[in-house]
């Protein structure tokens, strides 16, 4: 956008203009002690409702060092890098509340020039943040990096002084009342998912079937036996771990997730994308509250590979093996009807030997709250990313009631839980109305169409044109001091004898060395 098309007084201009950006000190082991301890702020400690002080580390910092990396009123502190898109530039804004407090360098500081609006700043930036703008082309090994030097040259619209502050003022009045709502609707959605866990858990714990007679209860040998019939390569029997907490019903019997499985293993590694000529391939997107969401696919990008052992069949589980996530992690989906759809290979398939589990009976089980707390705590964490394998989630018991309980059981927690599952659709359709709303009011607000213009402003080439003289100013008052500074003389004893050496007059390429004695 050329400055002829600007709303009137506003300017275009990059951020490191109108603010500095810094990054922040290096950590390393020999930081951890000293006699030097301050207080930083890391990544984990900002949130998008602002900072969280709870946990504050500490390291070594030079007095040098706080100077440089010293945090004041009116900083920004933004996430350098996630595993999450949305969650790289994550702002929060820093109102003093630790004294001598410093960043760390998985956060960038922004440290805004006299005469521009932290507030309007932060705001512009979380906008940019929740758009997932610092993300693009910012990809490292599992992670994206948004890095000082990207976020300095970033494109800003600059408005007049006074105007910044209307609009700041507009915006926080209409998203408060944006977050009233949806706060509200977050502990609805909140109350829905303690129902569920409550739910989930009473199931597994035998609270909604009769007791089990002996006679009925599953062989655990009969059922490794028929898997391994079924298994069309080399079969092993998997031992079930212990999930910590839970006691079967009498006359259930425990198996490992391998054991009840003929078949399990990894999807494809081809590169997709939308609208390509190839299979279509699923992800981890549509992996959704135990069922597939088929409404967002991507195709291999070659036609010609055949990705036919991929395709799915009624009863397949999808899991998620990896996610930035460590509540997404282990997520499951039913495949509910045969599919000529490849899967990802950030899902795992697993292939339940028909004749003794319900494959939905499964995911309630992984879901319930003593296994979800298991699955996170097998999570391999690796680059900001939480991994699991197959042989992990091969060995996740499942406690198995004969079949008829398992179908009961099921009929009654979806009986129990229609009335959350409205509940929770409508405010997740709700919250996306919200997110929708807040993102157009800070679209307006950024493009001069929130606030009215006032004509009596001050440009903000005024602004801009102040901020580069007073920088050149203290650059000249740092280069006049350094130039001032007084060199230490050496002092030579009044008697002392000529060495031999001092006779030879130097070369034109030598260099004298002062010591400071």
């Amino acid at each position: 956008m050329s400055n002829t098309e600007l709303p009137p007084g506003w300017i275009a201009v990059r951020l490191e203009d109108i603010a500095e950006v810094r990054l922040g000190r290096q950590r390393s082991p020999k930081n951890h002690t000293g006699d030097q301890m301050r207080p930083y702020l890391r990544a984990a400690n900002v949130d998008w409702n602002g900072l969280k002080l709870d946990d504050v580390k500490e390291m070594n910092f030079t007095d040098a060092e706080v100077e440089t990396y010293r945090l004041l009123p009116g900083d920004i502190v933004l996430g350098e890098a996630s595993g999450s898109p949305r969650e790289v530039g994550k702002p929060a804004l820093w109102n003093g509340q630790i004294e001598d407090c410093c960043f760390q360098n998985t956060l960038i500081r922004v440290r805004p020039a006299k005469g521009v609006d932290s507030r309007y700043l932060l705001l512009l930036l979380r906008h940019e943040a929740l758009r997932g703008s610092f993300a693009k082309g910012a990809r490292g090994v599992g992670i994206h990096h948004l890095g000082a030097a990207k976020l300095a040259s970033w494109p800003i619209l600059l408005p007049p002084m006074s105007e910044q502050r209307r609009i700041a003022e507009a915006i926080e009045g209409q998203v408060s009342r944006l977050d009233a709502a949806v706060s509200d609707l977050s502990l609805a959605h909140s109350k829905a998912d303690r129902l569920k866990s409550l739910l989930l858990g009473k199931a597994v714990s035998g609270g909604f079937s009769d007791p089990v007679p002996e006679a009925e209860k599953f062989d655990e040998t009969v059922i490794e036996q028929m898997s391994k019939d079924r298994a069309s390569r080399r079969w092993k029997r998997v031992s079930p771990v212990e999930v910590q907490g839970y006691t079967p019903p009498e006359n259930w019997t425990v198996v490992s997730l391998g054991s009840l499985s003929y078949a399990s293993g990894y999807g494809t590694s081809t590169k997709c994308d939308y609208e390509a000529p190839g299979q279509p391939v699923l992800r981890i997107p549509n992996v959704q509250g135990g069922t597939l969401d088929l409404a967002d696919i991507k195709c291999a990008v070659d036609s010609e590979i055949d990705l036919s052992k991929f395709f799915l069949e009624s009863g397949d589980l999808l899991f998620v093996r990896t996610n930035g996530s460590r509540r997404l992690i282990g997520r499951v989906g039913v495949v509910d009807r045969p599919l000529p759809y490849a899967f990802a290979s950030y899902l795992i398939r697993f292939r339940l030997t028909p004749g003794i589990v319900e494959p939905r009976w499964v995911e309630l089980v992984t879901q319930s709250p003593l296994w979800r707390r298991a699955i996170e705590q097998y999570a391999a964490s690796s680059a900001g990313q939480y991994n699991l394998s197959t042989e992990t989630l091969s060995r996740l018991p499942i406690p198995l009631p004969p079949l008829a309980v398992q179908r009961r059981t099921l009929e009654t927690v979806d009986f129990a839980l229609a009335g959350a599952r409205r509940l929770a659709s409508a405010t997740g359709t709700a919250g996306t109305h919200a997110n929708r709303l807040r993102a157009a009011v800070l679209a307006r607000a950024f493009a001069g169409k929130l606030v009215p213009h006032d004509p009596n402003d001050e440009p903000a080439a005024v602004l801009l044109a102040q901020i580069q003289a007073d920088r050149e100013a203290l650059a000249t008052r740092a280069k006049s001091q350094r130039t001032r500074r007084p060199r230490n003389p050496v002092v030579v004893p009044a008697e002392a004898p000529q060495s031999p050496i001092a006779s030879i007059s130097p070369s034109s390429n030598a260099i004298q060395q002062e010591f400071e004695l």
